[in-house]
């Protein structure tokens, strides 16, 4: 989904919000693969810099990537003012939450952080 439509469909009340949050299920780019698709019709989510940890009490629970989202189809997209924090949590060898509360769609999901 681009920016704008989520702007439709995440907008709350009447006031003026330079940030929303939703839930995005997890595309994978090849069925055997673990790279995520990020492409809309619109255009594409590309990753930037390194996922940055997020800690409680000094364990690491989660992690954060910032996307930014160009126009048009890649190599050649005009880059956007949208960014969007993806986190999610961090998990273990065995694939389970080590933060102190479990989703149990967390390898699934990711909550999404949109600004403008």
């Amino acid at each position: 989904m681009g920016p704008s439509r989520c702007f439709n469909l995440c907008k709350l009340g009447t006031e003026e919000q330079n940030d929303w949050y939703f839930f995005s299920y997890k595309d994978k780019k090849y069925p055997t693969g673990n790279r995520t698709n990020r492409a809309t019709k619109a255009g594409f989510w590309k990753a930037t810099g390194r996922d940055k940890g997020i800690y409680s009490k000094n364990n690491l629970v989660g992690m954060r990537k910032t996307l930014v989202f160009y126009k048009g189809r890649a190599p050649n997209g005009q880059k956007s003012d949208w960014i969007m924090h993806e986190y999610r949590l961090e998990t273990n060898e065995n694939n389970t939450s080590q933060a102190s509360f479990h989703i149990s769609f967390s390898n699934v999901a990711v909550l999404c952080r949109l600004i403008r």
